[in-house]
């Protein structure tokens, strides 16, 4: 029996996320004691877009608060995590073995799409964390390709998580609490089933949905949900049909969905 960790996608939403009791909020507070104890984590967060992947370079990860207008209590959280020599090197080992470039950081540490959900699912965080880039202009595949590089590393004890939302336009912003609209329901449902067919393929051409640009006026945060998918697919590219934990809405038009993958144990072969 493989004993690898399962990957995470995990909605962060707005800022705000990391002080507002809505139910994602409450939900992200109980998930930590339903997983096992990582001995480290990577995580994919759509708010640090690069020319080409990034990794953070050792060294103790700066806590960024790369937005405004929001209240003093959420500049002040600090999440201290360090980006340790030994996961940087083992993070960099695999993406080398799978032919992919890429490039250490020193000048990035957790943006809000990294921290906000760690903090509410790892409060007293013990582990070293490494961030991942999205690179610009990036395709689901080459997404799904990123996440099945690093998925040996789950047999280290290694969580992979991806951060972003499965539906995320602020233009339709309403206020928080407000029902989801038909389209944002439309396209959770349409994700829903292309993951259930484990393929990536099913993605191949996002555009060809007519809600597609409604749910995503931009694709960014939508990209880190196929690198936790390629982390947990097989040889063949093949990933199990994941476990949706929990679906709310902010604001109406943000999609606060979280989605586990179980173990393959073909995936995670040197």
């Amino acid at each position: 029996m493989s004993t690898a960790l399962p990957t995470l996608f995990l909605a962060h939403g707005s800022p705000m996320l990391a002080l507002t009791p809505i139910p994602a909020h409450d939900f992200l507070r109980a998930l930590g004691a339903d997983l096992p104890a990582p001995r480290a984590i990577v995580i994919m967060s759509p708010h640090w877009e690069t020319a080409g992947l990034r990794i953070n370079a050792p060294g103790p990860l700066e806590t960024i608060h790369d937005f405004g207008g929001f209240p003093r209590a959420l500049f002040e959280i600090q999440y201290p995590a360090e980006a340790t020599d030994e996961l940087v090197g083992a993070v960099a080992s695999r993406l080398e073995g799978a032919g992919l470039t890429y490039r250490r950081d020193s000048g990035w540490g957790l943006d809000h799409g990294a921290w906000v959900p760690l903090s509410l699912v790892f409060p007293k965080l013990e582990v070293p964390v490494v961030q991942v880039s999205v690179p610009h202009d990036s395709t689901p595949e080459q997404i799904f390709a990123i996440g099945r590089a690093l998925a040996p590393l789950r047999e280290q004890g290694v969580l992979l998580i991806g951060s972003g939302g499965t539906v995320h336009n602020l233009r339709e912003l309403a206020p928080e609490g407000a029902p989801a609209p038909g389209w944002a329901k439309g396209f959770d449902a349409y994700l829903d089933e292309g993951l259930a067919t484990g393929t990536i393929g099913s993605f191949a051409d996002l555009t060809e949905r007519p809600d597609f640009r409604r749910a995503h006026p931009t694709e960014e945060h939508l990209l880190p949900l196929f690198f936790a998918m390629g982390a947990a697919a097989d040889a063949e590219g093949h990933a199990p049909a994941p476990q949706l934990l929990h679906r709310s809405y902010s604001h109406g038009s943000i999609s606060m969905s979280y989605w586990q993958f179980d173990a393959r144990v073909d995936a995670l072969a040197a």
